[in-house]
């Protein structure tokens, strides 16, 4: 768990809010990572099959905004199916997810929250706009403007 705690928990805290998510996401790949041992092959590095496993989480948290403590065990028959994509593909896709993630958290917080609440939590805006007491017309400003910076950013991304 020392030896790879950093990595899991770094990627943890560009995907969630507060550092107490992270934490605990941190902690729940880990008691799952022991509890399903038996599942690792050895075909891949130990820590590639761990970053699986909390990737395939951190996709489920955000697709069915759900709470982090639900059923494991779907995730983990994924990661030992061979029939899913390859290593390469998941990790060139996790570079994509965490590089979007890194952009957001540049963002302005005014900016930041609203991206989020509306593109990984599938929340209406005018939810957003009760839900943080702002005019439904300011949050569509921010989400315009952040998602014009994040165009702008990722341009360089590629780019450079």
């Amino acid at each position: 768990m020392k030896r790879y705690q950093g990595m899991v928990h770094s990627q943890a805290r560009k995907a969630f809010l507060s550092e107490e998510e992270a934490e605990d996401f941190t902690q729940d790949v880990f008691i799952k990572a022991y509890e399903s041992l038996s599942l690792f092959r050895g075909e891949a590095q130990f820590s590639t099959w761990l970053f699986q496993i909390a990737k395939f989480r951190l996709t489920k948290v955000n697709k069915k905004k759900s709470h982090i403590f639900t059923d494991w065990s779907e995730d983990v028959a994924t990661v030992a199916d061979k029939s899913k994509p390859s290593v390469a593909d998941i990790l060139d896709k996790e570079e994509t997810h965490l590089t979007l993630h890194s952009l957001i958290a540049k963002l302005p917080k005014s900016y930041q929250l609203p991206i989020r609440l509306h593109y990984f939590e599938n929340k209406p805006l005018k939810e957003i706009a009760n839900d943080l007491n702002i005019k439904l017309g300011t949050i569509k400003s921010h989400i315009s403007r952040g998602k014009d910076l994040l165009r702008k950013w990722w341009s360089h991304e590629i780019e450079g």
